[in-house]
């Protein structure tokens, strides 16, 4: 007879001696709070950019396989490949757009929080054309787009693999608020 995915994670937090600390459990629910937050305004954005015709732009999901079924909706899942770009889509005229949406309650945005892959799929797509890049959010409501080239060139522009809010403001990254006070992430509005 088996064991449940429960009862193993209780031998190995125990057999480990380490007990889970509250204060980062919480923690960790409120940065994914924020983030999931941070991403519903970004698709918000892209819906309002379908709903006038100006661009049709779908978020990633992500590769996934569940491999059991536990209770009550949830299931334990692996993924089954890289993470992609969050978002990809089309602006009208044609122009390929692809971007990857990250948050920080921090006052920068470390250069490790976008995968190689991401990273390397970025560069791919800006190099046959697309307009790429990584849309940053900060606690302050402040979003900039951050071209993939300088996120790619961060050690060698800045001396250092993160960025300052302050350094994307004197870049002017910062995105332009449109009439309805939603950001303007692809500057077409």
């Amino acid at each position: 007879m088996g064991m449940s995915i429960e009862e193993y994670k209780k031998i190995v937090n125990a057999s480990s001696g380490k007990t889970k600390s509250p204060d980062r459990q919480m923690q960790g629910r409120i940065n994914r709070f924020l983030g999931e937050n941070f991403e519903n305004r970004v698709t918000d954005i892209c819906s309002y950019y379908e709903r006038k015709n100006l661009a049709k732009i779908e978020k990633t999901p992500e590769p996934m396989k569940i491999i059991q079924h536990i209770e009550n909706g949830h299931f334990e899942s692996i993924f089954t490949k890289a993470a992609q770009p969050d978002f990809k889509g089309c602006i009208k005229g044609g122009r390929t757009v692809v971007f990857d949406a990250k948050f920080t309650e921090s006052d920068r945005i470390t250069y490790q929080v976008l995968s190689d892959h991401q990273r390397e799929t970025l560069l791919y797509y800006f190099k046959l054309g697309a307009m790429s890049f990584v849309l940053v959010g900060f606690s302050n409501g402040d979003i900039y787009k951050i071209d993939i080239n300088i996120w790619d060139e961060m050690k060698e522009r800045f001396g250092r693999k993160y960025i300052l809010q302050t350094e994307l403001d004197e870049m002017l990254l910062n995105v332009k608020k449109m009439k309805n006070g939603m950001a303007d992430i692809l500057e077409i509005c």
